[in-house]
């Protein structure tokens, strides 16, 4: 589903959904204070669509949102495929899915878990719910490939500028400022960059407002310095 279709949707299981997505927005903003929060985030070589994630300056956090109504045979695949780019990743299930939610956690015992309330019958708007955290997520090391892979070619260009990568003209592909990034630049730096293109994107479906990318150091600074791979 497209952003532009999820914000048409309407229903219960709508209604269901942005519960959990407004209750979500409320936790990230508590425990994530300087994180820029979107919506519809696309990663995984473009498989796959965060609902919901935090992008802070040194770390960022990717959410999967089921609600009551929908369906969770492709949140194994889901939250898989969040890992290889996200530090930390949550499921965010409705009360009727959290034994599944519970199952995956075998799994992927990495993942958090946040289980929200079923409030009965219709309601005319999407207040905020209640969400318990079952289960706290274990930050761990991405494949930075995969993480780069979520720029657009105008953010690999302006994160290869900034970096003084060599070799890399106006005219590189995408796979040739990946590849430049990628032998130049630590683990940390990757992942530094990845996080102020994105916090910096103004094409995003329901988003904070943008933070353009600035020095890294400076950014770096603000927030008390990074503290190596998550």
């Amino acid at each position: 589903m497209s952003a532009d279709q999820a914000a048409r949707r309407r229903g219960y299981a709508a209604e269901s959904e942005l519960r959990l997505r407004n209750a979500l927005e409320a936790f990230c903003r508590d425990r994530w204070g300087d994180a820029r929060v979107v919506h519809e985030l696309v990663m995984g070589q473009g498989k796959v669509r965060a609902d919901v994630a935090a992008i802070a300056p040194t770390h960022m956090i990717a959410f999967e949102v089921k609600g009551q109504f929908d369906d969770t045979t492709r949140l194994l695949h889901q939250i898989g495929m969040y890992q290889l780019c996200v530090p930390e990743v949550w499921m965010v299930l409705s009360a009727k899915h959290d034994q599944d939610g519970k199952l995956l956690r075998h799994l992927i015992p990495s993942v958090g878990l946040l289980v929200g309330d079923d409030p009965k019958g219709h309601q005319d708007h999407f207040p905020a719910g209640t969400l318990n955290v079952v289960a706290e997520a274990c930050p761990r090391s991405v494949v930075p490939e995969m993480a780069l892979e979520m720029l657009w070619r105008d953010e690999l260009a302006s994160a290869c500028q900034r970096t003084c990568c060599f070799g890399v003209s106006k005219r590189s592909t995408r796979p040739k400022m990946i590849e430049a990034m990628l032998g130049a630049l630590s683990y940390d730096e990757i992942m530094r960059e990845v996080y102020a293109e994105l916090r910096g994107r103004d094409a995003i479906w329901r988003a904070d407002a943008p933070v353009p990318p600035g020095n890294t150091a400076a950014t770096e600074a603000a927030v008390g310095g990074a503290d190596g791979e998550p």
